[in-house]
Order: structure tokens, then C-alpha cells, then sequence
């Protein structure tokens, strides 16, 4: 039974992953100060493209000069926070505005193209 359940969760993983499948590299990151979005082209099973975007804070130890990145944030990360969404939601919905513009005439070309 155990294998059954292991099983069932690896299928759930496959798909998830095979729904988001995670470029290599974001397409565009914004920074304000130690707070990043890093924006990610997708595609979902049926096909549908689309953009979404993750945040992170960069940080460094001051006892070992360690550093790192932290999807964790402080109060005081609160203005660099709102400036990266509201910017990375700017970007995603220009692109997403230019492709939108682009497809009439992909489908124009192609009704002129079946003529």
C-alpha cells in the first residue's frame, strides 16, 4: 500500500512539473534594494502561455559573510516589496498587452493565407 501512495505522489509531481516547467532562467527580474521578482514564462497542459512571478531577498550573515536568498521578508522590506510587485504586474500585463496586439494579425495572416 505504501508503494501505491509513493506512486500516486511521483504522477502528482510529473504533472505538476510537466504543467510548470520552470525555464532555466526568468525571462525579466526586477530589483529595488535586497528584494528581487523574478518573472517566469509558463504553459499550462492545455497550452496556454502565460507569466507569473516569484520574490526573494537577498541577504548576507554579518557574522560569516555568508549569502544567500530568502523568500521570507521583514517589515521594513515592505516598500521594496509593493515596488517589485507593482512593477513586475506592470511588466507581465505590457507583454501580455503586445502579445495580445500581435495575435490578430497572426490570425489575419493566416485567414489570408487560407484564401
Amino acid at each position: 500500500m505504501n508503494e501505491s501512495k509513493q506512486e500516486l505522489k511521483s504522477d502528482a509531481k510529473k504533472k505538476s512539473a510537466a504543467a510548470e516547467p520552470e525555464t532555466a532562467e526568468p525571462v525579466h527580474t526586477i530589483r529595488e534594494g535586497a528584494v528581487a521578482a523574478s518573472i517566469w514564462q509558463r504553459q499550462s497542459l492545455s497550452g496556454y502561455a502565460y507569466y507569473d512571478f516569484s520574490l526573494s531577498r537577498s541577504w548576507k550573515s554579518m557574522s560569516s559573510s555568508k549569502t544567500g536568498y530568502s523568500r521570507n521578508f521583514f517589515s521594513r522590506n515592505r516598500e521594496e516589496v509593493q515596488l517589485v510587485v507593482e512593477k513586475a504586474c506592470d511588466w507581465i500585463s505590457q507583454r501580455e498587452r503586445q502579445n495580445e496586439a500581435s495575435e490578430p494579425a497572426a490570425s489575419s495572416d493566416a485567414n489570408n493565407a487560407a484564401l
